[in-house]
Order: C-alpha cells, then structure tokens, then sequence
C-alpha cells in the first residue's frame, strides 16, 4: 500500500479590495445558499465546488475554490475562502472562481456579510473592509448566468 501525502503552502500577496474594486475585477456575482459541497480533480489541481442555490434567479451555480482533499491527497492554497452546506454567502467571481480568493466570497448572518480573510498578506498594508451591508454587496452586478463549468 502506498500513501501518498502532498501539502502545498502559498503566500499570497495582494492589495486590499473593497467591495467596488472586487466588482471591477470580476465578471459575476452570486448570492444565495449553499446546497453542496464537494471536490473534484482538474486541471492537475484539487478543487472545491460549492453548489449555490441563486435566490434571486430560482436555479443554481457552482463556484469553483482552489484546494480541498480528495482519497487522502489533499491540497491548501493559503487564502483560499472556506465554504458549507446550509450557510447563505454573496461573492464576487472570475471565471467562477472567487475573485481574489477569501476576499471575494461573504458569509452572510442576517444582515451583515462578513469575510475571513485569515491566510492573506497585503502588499499595501492596507486590510480589507471585515463587514459589509448585505444590501449594499447586492448592488453589484451583473449577477452570475448559470452555466455548466469549471475553473480556467
């Protein structure tokens, strides 16, 4: 029996983006509630996929996150956001993927967005904005056009 264990360890350097700059930067947004999560290899890479339920558009995406485990390989890309089943998130995305990793995707609780951005360093010194109106992360569009596929 061979065991295999790979462990990947990034540092990522990145300017603080406040929600309008992430706007700028992506090509969609999405705003509705987790219904799965799982992982899948591709493009030589390990990857997470969230199954979102889009309130507002009555069907569903998948946002494509870099990392996850997958029969015991598992791959961690520093800053990379974390994402679960049942919880309400709104992110900003690149070719499905959040943009600019953890600072792209709000966990939501009532009406307050929140992000965890633990894992990324600022080359600016400058610290993204932790919480934000949910209202105002719906103002940004365009909202996300479902479409079967994965990451670039």
């Amino acid at each position: 029996m061979i065991l295999l264990i790979a462990a990947a360890h990034a540092t990522l350097v990145s300017a603080a983006l406040d929600p309008e700059a992430l706007a700028v930067l992506s090509d969609a947004t999405a705003f509705g509630d987790v219904v799965e999560v799982h992982t899948t290899w591709q493009n030589n890479q390990i990857w997470t996929v969230a199954t979102i339920d889009l309130v507002d558009l009555g069907t569903e995406a998948d946002v494509w996150i870099p990392g996850g485990c997958i029969s015991g390989l598992c791959m961690t890309v520093s800053g990379a956001p974390w994402i679960r089943p049942g919880e309400r998130v709104f992110v900003f995305l690149r070719d499905h993927e959040p943009t600019s990793l953890s600072q792209g995707l709000f966990h939501i609780d009532g009406d307050v967005a929140r992000r965890d951005t633990r894992g990324l360093a600022f080359l600016d010194g400058g610290v993204p904005q932790p919480e934000i109106d949910v209202d105002e992360l719906r103002s940004y569009q365009p909202a996300l056009k479902p479409r079967v596929r994965g990451p670039r």
